[in-house]
């Protein structure tokens, strides 16, 4: 397996994985927050190929924090083809975050996982990551 930088050529490989979290995005739009994202250092999409296809991806986001020397890493996306769930896809993609959240200067990485996630909230916790409880969302509506 091979960990690297997404390109645009990535997304439709990108939004097939995106369906196996729930997702349903537009070709279009993906592009347009690939655009964003690629143009800043501090979030990145990273594919995972094996056998020269795209077998998982994950999106990242590196911020400072002001109470603590190092920064966060927050893991917004990560997804694994369906049919190789179980076979280190996702270990290997976290495993690459760690170590790029590290040569950051993180202190810690945070990943929002819904309720209904239960096998997601065990790879985690077998990764070495902790519960907080108390993760509030607030839905804004803003105009194009």
């Amino acid at each position: 397996m091979t960990i690297r930088n997404a390109t645009y050529h990535d997304a439709p490989a990108i939004k097939a994985l995106l369906k196996v979290l729930g997702y349903e995005s537009r070709m279009s739009m993906l592009i347009h927050q690939l655009e964003t994202m690629f143009d800043k250092n501090d979030h990145q999409v990273f594919v995972c190929e094996r056998r020269g296809e795209i077998v998982g991806f994950a999106s990242v986001h590196f911020l400072p924090q002001l109470a603590f020397d190092g920064g966060v890493a927050i893991i917004s996306y990560l997804s694994v083809d369906d049919s190789l769930k179980g076979q280190g896809v996702d270990k290997a993609l976290e495993r690459y975050i760690s170590e790029q959240a590290i040569l950051k200067k993180c202190e810690r990485i945070q990943v929002h996982l819904s309720e209904w996630r239960a096998a997601e909230q065990k790879f985690y916790e077998q990764q070495g990551y902790q519960e907080y409880p108390k993760y509030f969302t607030k839905r804004l509506v803003y105009a194009e």
